[in-house]
């Protein structure tokens, strides 16, 4: 059996950043956190195990919370300084650049369009800082939808969430182009973070050379559940599992080649799990 894992799978720079630095800070005392760092339950029991506390309500913390890397609706800063709360602001780095971007642009009267998921924490932050002129959509059908509230407007942005599709990004810019033709001011920043379209590009490299592709990652996970799109396109076999505990033996015992990607919500140490076990289950069976 010839395993191939991806070079940018797991963890990328933001998350890494922001459990490195939930870990220092329960060192240090009770932390709280307002809502799941990031989407991945493995990560969420080891902060646990370290003393991070996770609410739902930044009014539930006392003393410091971490803001986790999706970032928070531009209120919550307000209520924690109105309560006495420190925060300590794990926000992803592109994230916040989208958000002030956004801050920026409605303060020039700009309707604002979001391609991404309407109810991942990410866009919910970036919606607040938005004002009453956004729209959030998913892919180009989703334009027609929503036509009677671009149509009139003169000056736009089109950005997204971080972990959207590169793909379904790229087709509602094109789309957006040809409806309004000129006229309308659109302006597109195509706001996916780097390490996603990397990690996107090289899933679908992968996927077309072998048997089968396993995904490793939360459900929950957004950029994760875009890879196990991706993989499916492109491969006939696809598993999506959390961890080794998921994976089905029967699947994998006459595959030759098998490639393996992570979400950038998914540890290092979930990966080589996966891989152990896939050479157990190979030398068992041969």
């Amino acid at each position: 059996m010839e395993i191939i894992i991806g070079e940018n799978a797991g963890f990328c720079y933001g998350v890494n950043r922001a459990v490195e630095n939930a870990i220092k800070e329960a060192r240090m005392g009770i932390t709280y956190c307002l809502g799941e760092i990031v989407h991945n339950q493995n990560v969420i029991e080891k902060l646990e195990k370290a003393g991070v506390i996770f609410i739902n309500n930044i009014e539930q913390a006392k003393g410091k919370a971490i803001i986790r890397a999706h970032g928070v609706p531009k209120e919550v800063y307000e209520k924690a300084r109105k309560n006495n709360i420190s925060l300590i602001d794990l926000t992803c780095p592109s994230v916040l650049k989208i958000q002030q971007m956004v801050e920026d642009y409605s303060k020039k009267d700009f309707f604002i369009i979001i391609v991404g998921n309407n109810k991942h924490p990410e866009i919910i932050g970036i919606k607040s800082r938005a004002g009453n002129k956004c729209i959030v959509i998913a892919d180009k059908m989703e334009i027609y939808e929503q036509w009677e509230k671009i149509q009139n407007e003169k000056n736009i942005l089109l950005i997204s969430q971080t972990t959207h599709s590169s793909k379904k990004f790229d087709e509602i810019a094109e789309e957006l182009k040809r409806q309004l033709k000129n006229n309308a001011n659109l302006e597109i920043k195509k706001t996916i973070c780097p390490s996603t379209e990397i990690r996107q590009k090289e899933t679908e490299e992968m996927a077309k050379k072998v048997e089968m592709m396993i995904i490793i990652g939360d459900k929950r996970s957004s950029n994760t559940n875009k890879l196990y799109e991706i993989s499916c396109k492109y491969c006939d076999k696809v598993l999506f599992i959390a961890d080794e505990n998921e994976l089905d033996i029967r699947k994998i015992k006459d595959i030759k080649t098998i490639g393996i990607m992570a979400g950038a919500s998914t540890p290092k140490e979930d990966i080589i799990r996966v891989k152990n076990e896939l050479e157990e289950v190979w030398l068992w069976n041969h």
